[in-house]
């Protein structure tokens, strides 16, 4: 290859001026590259901010969350109305079969039974006990749900959010990396004209217009699987944020400069995603309403004291002696102390269930400390690694710009061959792509570090 090269040389030196390749300014390439990058950053644009707020309202994880909340508040209701005293009120008729009358005496009036019978009754109960010791308990757990599951909703926003916003920069990500292999295409097609007049001239190998034409396929394919990937990013975004059919274009110029954080002991890391996290506040709440709930079933455990009174206005009313068939008032009242053995076997396997649902609410609340000590730290790595990624790119951008503009200008003076300037190009385009993927990896490794550590919530 090198004495190929050597020849092509030779020959270009020894071409008239018609033959060879255009002489491109590399300056004019940087304003072209900057002018398409501004074109794809469209003021009034959707940003990660934008995407992440909408997720919310497009995310059925989110809907199911609201709806859990109304389950949450009409339990909360239902434990509510439990301290309301039970009244019942009922009204009957029978037939009674006819009897014959009853006499107790001679000469006295027959006692006559009354073939229909009419009763209106009202009853009372009030589980006197239990407004001590069951019911406060229950209710208060049922009021611990709802802030649990309101808090379980906020957390699936931010989720949702978090989604969303991962899902802008990977596709403005695929959007640029579509633009740069565009562009990489242009360039390799128009050097490929070129290698292939002085081919046919014989003043460059076959082979090295077959390289060349192996680089454009190779650029083709690229492409081709970055629009695709590209497409699919969006469709992703699009069911995030609930976007339909709207049209999308980027609003967050990712060339922008972003501070980060500086590096924190792992510890107080983790006590500040502890403080600010919701999904640890409601793991809090949950164990706390499933406490509540454990000490309220306990109650049943005890002997019951209840409150009763009973009014009756029947014809004929049983109470009255000697029957007659007329409507009478009576009423009663009193103190029941009950107990049932197979309540109190019911209640204790209750009380073990919720204990043992509290302690999967523990060890759930355990596995979500450690799952998040490590994507702090991972979180913080990716910072980190993405600084110095973007510090590196830049050497490597500038270098590979310095290069394709040496290579532009030997080739102007027939001191390089068009191949050497494809290679060029390719690595100035893969150098460009390292770059820009270095800012939005930053991106996105500070929302990924700042969604771990909650301040999403502020």
């Amino acid at each position: 290859m090198r004495l190929a090269l050597s020849f092509a040389l030779l020959f270009f030196a020894a071409a008239p001026a018609a033959a060879q390749p255009a002489k491109p300014d590399a300056s004019v390439d940087m304003a072209s590259f900057d002018k398409d990058l501004d074109a794809l950053f469209v003021k009034g644009g959707l940003t990660a901010d934008q995407a992440s707020s909408r997720a919310a309202g497009a995310s059925p994880t989110v809907r199911r969350a609201a709806a859990s909340i109304d389950v949450s508040v009409a339990t909360a209701e239902a434990a509510e109305l439990t301290r309301v005293p039970r009244v019942g009120l009922t009204a009957t008729y029978t037939r009674l079969s006819p009897l014959d009358p009853l006499v107790f005496a001679p000469g006295s009036p027959p006692f006559t039974f009354a073939d229909n019978s009419y009763a209106g009754q009202a009853t009372i109960a009030i589980a006197l006990s239990d407004y001590v010791t069951r019911y406060p308990k229950l209710i208060e757990g049922a009021r611990l749900g709802i802030e649990a599951a309101r808090s379980g909703k906020k957390s699936n926003e931010l989720d949702a959010g978090q989604d969303a916003r991962i899902a802008y920069y990977e596709w403005v990500r695929a959007k640029l990396q579509v633009m740069i292999a565009t562009r990489q295409l242009t360039q390799v097609r128009a050097t490929l004209g070129q290698v292939r007049a002085l081919a046919e001239a014989q003043r460059l190998s076959n082979a090295d217009r077959m390289r060349v034409e192996s680089q454009e396929a190779q650029a083709e394919q690229i492409l081709d699987q970055l629009s695709n990937l590209s497409e699919l990013r969006e469709e992703q975004l699009r069911l995030l944020i609930g976007a339909g059919a709207e049209p999308l274009a980027i609003g967050e110029d990712i060339r922008g400069e972003l501070g980060a954080p500086g590096a924190q002991p792992l510890d107080a890391l983790l006590d500040t995603a502890k403080h600010q996290r919701l999904d640890f506040h409601t793991f809090d709440v949950g164990i706390r309403a499933k406490e509540k709930q454990r000490d309220a079933e306990k109650a049943g455990l005890l002997p019951r004291l209840s409150a009763f009174a009973t009014a009756d206005y029947a014809r004929p009313n049983q109470r009255i002696f000697p029957q007659t068939d007329e409507f009478r008032f009576t009423w009663q009242a009193g103190l029941q102390l009950s107990w049932t053995l197979n309540d109190t076997l019911v209640t204790n396997s209750n009380v073990k269930r919720f204990d043992a649902e509290t302690r999967q609410l523990r060890a759930d609340r355990e596995s979500l400390e450690r799952g998040t000590r490590i994507e702090v730290l991972a979180a913080q790595q990716a910072v980190s690694l993405a600084q110095k990624s973007l510090a590196t790119s830049q050497k490597g951008l500038a270098a590979a710009e310095e290069s394709y503009r040496v290579r532009q200008a030997l080739l102007a003076a027939q001191r390089a061959t068009a191949v050497e300037l494809v290679d060029s190009e390719t690595e100035l385009t893969r150098a460009r792509i390292t770059a820009l993927n270095a800012r939005i990896d930053l991106r996105v490794a500070l929302a990924q570090l700042s969604h771990a550590l909650g301040n999403d919530t502020k």
